[in-house]
């Protein structure tokens, strides 16, 4: 077995050995795939859609780039999240994860801009702020706990990002 399945097999029994040492059965394996696979599994925080409204309307081409599997566009499509995006980069599909370079390199083509004009907005220190830094991006790691207050680079949440690229601020709303 090899690929996404195989990953996520392996992924959720390390959590069960974690959780309890036993073994993940086919059952649970099939009851945890659905439920990872079910948009109304996810929640969106209250400032996303605020801040990707602020952008849109201001023109500014928005993409993903994500180490996830090839559920994530059709989960982000069912949620009303992907007509943000021009281009969703997946791991999964590209055969490539962050922190390396190719991922980032292959989504600023596809957005038609050079990496030094794009800025990469994530909420993991390795893999979106070291890793798009590294590739030639600029970063701002997305910090929602406040676990990284040495990086001079961060926003608490995505309300502060349309002010930081010039567009006027935006409040948070429940959806």
């Amino acid at each position: 077995m090899s690929g996404e399945p195989a990953f996520w097999r392996g992924f959720l029994g390390r959590v069960r050995k974690l959780l309890d040492g036993g073994p993940l059965s086919e059952d649970a394996f099939a009851k945890l795939a659905r439920h990872f696979g079910d948009p109304d599994s996810w929640a969106v925080y209250p400032d996303v859609t605020p801040a990707l409204d602020a952008l849109a309307e201001r023109g500014i081409p928005l993409a993903i780039v994500s180490n996830w599997d090839s559920q994530l566009p059709r989960l982000l499509e069912l949620r009303d999240l992907a007509r943000y995006f021009r281009t969703i980069s997946v791991s999964a599909i590209e055969e490539t994860g962050k922190p390396g370079a190719e991922i980032f390199h292959r989504t600023c083509a596809r957005l038609g801009v050079a990496a030094a004009e794009a800025l990469h907005v994530g909420d993991s220190l390795r893999d979106d702020y070291d890793g798009a830094r590294a590739a030639g991006l600029a970063a701002l790691l997305l910090d929602r706990r406040g676990e990284h207050r040495d990086v001079p680079d961060r926003i608490a949440s995505l309300a502060e990002l349309p002010e930081r690229l010039g567009a006027p601020a935006v409040t948070p709303r429940a959806i």
